[in-house]
C-alpha cells in the first residue's frame, strides 16, 4: 500500500511519524507545498519506508493527477484546502482521511464518491473528529440520548502568552472557525448557528 500524507505542519508531521513506526509494511510519502518541509518530516522520521515530495495542491488537475499513484490520502491542510482536496480524491477515485475542517459541506459530494466508489473520511481531527466519535459511542451505549454538548479546547495546563492557549494547528483556520457558522443537529434537523 502507498499512502500519500498532504501537510506538513505539526499535525501532518507527528501523523506520519506514528503510521511509520506503527505499520512499516507500507510506503509513506509526505508533501507540502515548501520543498524544505516535506524534506525535513521524512529525514526527521528517518525510516526506510517514508519518502517525501513537493507539492503544491492549488490546482485541481494537477492534484488529481499527483493522486493517482497512491492507494490512500491522508489530509492535513488547511481549511480552505480541504474541499478541493475532497473534490480531488474523488475524481482521482482515492479515498481519503481528513482533519482540515472545512467551511464547505463535505456531505455535498456524497454522491460523487459513491459514484466512484470512493470512501471520504471528513472532519477527522479533534473536535469535530474524535470527539464525535467517542460520542456516538458513548450514546450507543445509552437507551436514548436527549442532548449531546461538545466542548473542547486548547486551554493548556501553563498557559502561554500572549493567548493563554495552545496553538497546535493553522492560526488562519483556528480564526476561522471561531468565525464561522456552525453547523449542528437540532430537534434532528441540520441547522447553522452563529458561531
Amino acid at each position: 500500500m502507498k499512502v500519500l500524507i498532504l501537510g506538513c505542519g505539526n499535525i501532518g508531521s507527528v501523523a506520519t511519524e506514528d503510521l511509520a513506526k506503527t505499520t512499516r509494511s507500507i510506503q509513506i510519502v509526505v508533501a507540502d507545498k515548501s520543498e524544505t518541509r516535506a524534506k525535513e518530516v521524512a529525514e526527521k522520521i528517518g525510516k526506510s519506508n517514508v519518502s517525501w515530495i513537493q507539492l503544491d495542491v492549488t490546482t485541481l488537475s494537477k492534484l488529481v493527477n499527483a493522486l493517482k499513484d497512491f492507494d490512500l490520502v491522508m489530509g492535513f491542510l488547511p481549511g480552505k484546502l480541504g474541499y478541493r482536496l475532497t473534490k480531488a480524491c474523488i475524481d482521482a477515485g482515492k479515498d481519503l482521511v481528513d482533519v482540515s475542517y472545512m467551511s464547505e459541506n463535505p456531505l455535498t459530494l456524497t454522491e460523487n464518491a459513491i459514484k466512484a466508489n470512493v470512501t471520504i473520511v471528513p472532519d477527522c481531527g479533534l473536535a469535530p473528529g474524535i470527539s464525535n466519535i467517542l460520542v456516538g459511542h458513548a450514546t450507543a451505549e445509552l437507551d436514548k440520548a436527549q442532548a449531546v454538548h461538545i466542548m473542547v479546547g486548547g486551554l493548556p495546563e501553563k498557559p502561554v502568552l500572549p493567548l493563554d492557549y495552545v496553538i497546535t494547528w493553522s492560526p488562519e483556520n483556528l480564526i476561522d472557525e471561531y468565525m464561522r457558522k456552525s453547523r449542528i443537529v437540532k430537534e434532528g434537523k441540520t441547522i447553522e448557528v452563529e458561531a
